[in-house]
C-alpha cells in the first residue's frame, strides 16, 4: 500500500464565516477561510520563480535544475472547480454533527444502532429529532496523466489535517486520503482506513483487527469516522474496483452509500476511465454519491484557455542559454506530441530541454518531435489513437480516452421512426424504465430494513406513487402492518410454536422471531418484568459506552 498523503496540526481559531448556516460550529468555524477563486489559484499553484543566473551553471547542473518542472503544479479549471466543490461539501457535511451541543452524541448512537437494528434507530431518528446526515459525494474520473491524484492532494492541503479544539476537548481529523487496495475489497480498504486513523489519532490497535470479517470491521471504522469528526474520506484510484469479480464492486459502492447516507462523512472518489461503469451501472443512489455532481477531468483541448495558461506558466522556465520563443510551430508541435495531456507536455518540455542543453542551446518544434518518438516510444500506439478520433481505436486505451456519451434527446423523428417501424412509443418505453428504476430502489430500502425480499417486492408494487419519499413512507407502514398481523395470525392458530424450529433455519423468516414487535406483543410480555427491562434483555437497548469500547 502506498503511504498516505500526511498533513498538517493546527490548535481551533474560531473565524466567523458570515454565513448563518455554520454559525457557532465549532467544526465549521475552526477551517479555513472560504476562498475567492484568485485566492485558491494562489494556494493551488506550486511554481518557484525562475532564476535566470542558474543558467550560468553547468550543463550538467542546469539538466538537474530541469527536473523542477516535475514538481510543479498549475491551477487550471478543473482545479478550482474540485476545490470550490470540497470548500463546500465538508462544511456540507458537518451541518449535522455538531460538538457545541448533543447532537453529535445522539448521532453516534444512533448511527450504531442502524447497523444491528435500523428499524429501531430510523423510529428514535424520528422521535428525538436527531439531525440527519448532511454529507454528499463527489466522483472524479479523469484520464492518467491529467493531474487529478496531485491536484486533489494539493487541494486539501490548504486544510489542516488535524485539528485540536482544546476548549471542547475534541480533536477533529477534517481529511484522510487513502488508495483503493488493489484486490478492490471492501476488507482491505476498512485495514487501510484503521491502520492510518491507528496512526494519526492513536487510540486504536490494527493488529487486533486484521482476522475480522468485513461485516465485523464495517461498523468500527464508521464508529471511528464520527469518533474523530471525519470531514471528508478521499479514496483514490477506484478503477482497482473494475478488476474485481464475484460482485466486489457492488459491495464497495453500497458500502460507500452508508458512510454517506447513515454516518454523514463526505467522499471523494478518484478514478481513470475505467471506473466510469461505477457511476452509471453499479451505483444504486447514483444522486447521493455524485449530489455534488462529478468532474470529468480529460485532457486538454489544442488553443482552449487551460493549454494557453498551462505553456504560458512553463514556458519561461528554461535553462537554456537561448530562449526560444512559444511560436504557433513549437505549441502545434507539443499538442501533436502530447494530445493535451498535462504529465507528457511536462515531460516532453523537460526532455527537450535536456537533449539541447550543451549542444545547440535551443529548443524547435523538430527537437520537439525527436523527443517525442525517441523516448517516449512505448506510448505511441496509445497517442496514435487519440490522433486518428477513432473510437474503435481509442476504447483500448480507456486510461486516457475519456469514454463518455452524453444522453441523446428524443427528436419526434425518432419518434415516429420507432413507432412506424417497429411499433415502438418511445415515451411509454421510458417511462417503464423510470418506474422500474424507482420500483427497485424502494425494493432494496425496504430490504435494508430487513423486510424480506418477496415481501418487499409485493407491498413496493401496491403502494405505488409519483412521489418517491412518499411511496417509501406507504411501504414502510405497510410492510410493518403485514408484520403484526402475520405474528398475530400465527399465535390465534398455533402455527407460531409448530413452525418455531423450521423459522429458525428460514433467513426470510428471520424478522419474525427478533423483530420489536414480537418483543412488545402482550403475550410474551414477562411478569413483573418492566417495558424498558424486556427491551433491554432483547439487545433493543444499547450500551453506548461499551459499543464504542470506553468500557
Amino acid at each position: 500500500m502506498r503511504k498516505p498523503w500526511r498533513g498538517r496540526i493546527e490548535v481551533a481559531v474560531y473565524k466567523d464565516t458570515q454565513i448563518e448556516d455554520y454559525k457557532n460550529h465549532p467544526m465549521i468555524e475552526a477551517l479555513p477561510e472560504i476562498l475567492e477563486v484568485v485566492e485558491a489559484a494562489r494556494k493551488i499553484k506550486v511554481l518557484k520563480k525562475f532564476n535566470p543566473e542558474e543558467r550560468k551553471l553547468s550543463a550538467s547542473k542546469r539538466k538537474h535544475c530541469v527536473e523542477r518542472l516535475s514538481t510543479y503544479i498549475i491551477p487550471l479549471n478543473k482545479h478550482l472547480e474540485v476545490e470550490e466543490k470540497l470548500s463546500i461539501f465538508i462544511r456540507k457535511g458537518y451541518l449535522s454533527r455538531n460538538i457545541a451541543n448533543a447532537d453529535h452524541i445522539r448521532r453516534l448512537r444512533n448511527v450504531m444502532m442502524q447497523f444491528d437494528q435500523p428499524v429501531i434507530a430510523e423510529l428514535e431518528r424520528e422521535k428525538y429529532q436527531i439531525p440527519a446526515p448532511t454529507s454528499s459525494g463527489l466522483g472524479i474520473i479523469g484520464i492518467s496523466g491529467a493531474g487529478k491524484s496531485s491536484g486533489i492532494t494539493r487541494i486539501l492541503n490548504i486544510y489542516p489535517q488535524i485539528i485540536l479544539h482544546p476548549d471542547y476537548e475534541e480533536k477533529q481529523l477534517v481529511w484522510l486520503k487513502i488508495d483503493c487496495p488493489v484486490t478492490g475489497t471492501i476488507k482491505q480498504l476498512c485495514l487501510n482506513f484503521i491502520m492510518e486513523i491507528s496512526e494519526l489519532m492513536g487510540g486504536v490497535n490494527y493488529e487486533e483487527y486484521v482476522d475480522y470479517k468485513t461485516d465485523q470491521l464495517i461498523p468500527i471504522m464508521s464508529s471511528l469516522a464520527l469518533q474523530h469528526h471525519l470531514g471528508v474520506l478521499v479514496i483514490d484510484e477506484i478503477q482497482y474496483l473494475h478488476e474485481v469479480k464475484s460482485g466486489g464492486a457492488a459491495l464497495m459502492l453500497n458500502f460507500f452509500n452508508t458512510l454517506i447516507n447513515t454516518i454523514g462523512v463526505p467522499i471523494v472518489l478518484i478514478g481513470t476511465p475505467k471506473a466510469r461503469h461505477l457511476f452509471t451501472k453499479e451505483f444504486r443512489n447514483i444522486k447521493r454519491i455524485t449530489d455534488q455532481g462529478s468532474v470529468d477531468w480529460d485532457r486538454l483541448k489544442e488553443g482552449s484557455n487551460d493549454w494557453k495558461t498551462l505553456l504560458t506558466y512553463i514556458w519561461d522556465h528554461q535553462w537554456t542559454l537561448q530562449q526560444a520563443d512559444l511560436s504557433p510551430e513549437i505549441e502545434g508541435a507539443l499538442y501533436y506530441e502530447s494530445q493535451g495531456i498535462p504529465d507528457l507536455v511536462i515531460k516532453i518540455f523537460k526532455e527537450s530541454q535536456k537533449r539541447v542543453i550543451g549542444n545547440t542551446e535551443l529548443i524547435t518544434s523538430s527537437v520537439i518531435h525527436s523527443v517525442a518518438q525517441d523516448q517516449f516510444q512505448l506510448l505511441q500506439p496509445a497517442l496514435n489513437a487519440l490522433r486518428s478520433g477513432k473510437k474503435s481505436e481509442m476504447l483500448k486505451y480507456l486510461d486516457i480516452f475519456m469514454k463518455f456519451e452524453p444522453d441523446m434527446p428524443i427528436t419526434q423523428e425518432d419518434k415516429k421512426l420507432y413507432s412506424k417501424e417497429y411499433g415502438i412509443q418511445l415515451e411509454d418505453v421510458l417511462h417503464e424504465k423510470i418506474q422500474n428504476d424507482s420500483i427497485e430502489e424502494v425494493i432494496h430500502w425496504l430490504m435494508d430494513a430487513d423486510i424480506s425480499e418477496d415481501v418487499a417486492k409485493r407491498i413496493a408494487l401496491d403502494t405505488q406513487d409519483e412521489d418517491i419519499l412518499k411511496w417509501k413512507k406507504d411501504a414502510f407502514e405497510m410492510a410493518i402492518k403485514a408484520r403484526s398481523e402475520e405474528i398475530s395470525h400465527d399465535q390465534k392458530t398455533g402455527q407460531h410454536k409448530e413452525n418455531s424450529k423450521k423459522k429458525k433455519h428460514d433467513p426470510t423468516l428471520r424478522s419474525r422471531q427478533t423483530g420489536m414487535l414480537t418483543v412488545l406483543n402482550p403475550s410474551s410480555k414477562e411478569k413483573n418484568m418492566s417495558l424498558y427491562a424486556l427491551m433491554k434483555k432483547n439487545g433493543y437497548v444499547q450500551n453506548v459506552h461499551k459499543r464504542l469500547g470506553l468500557e
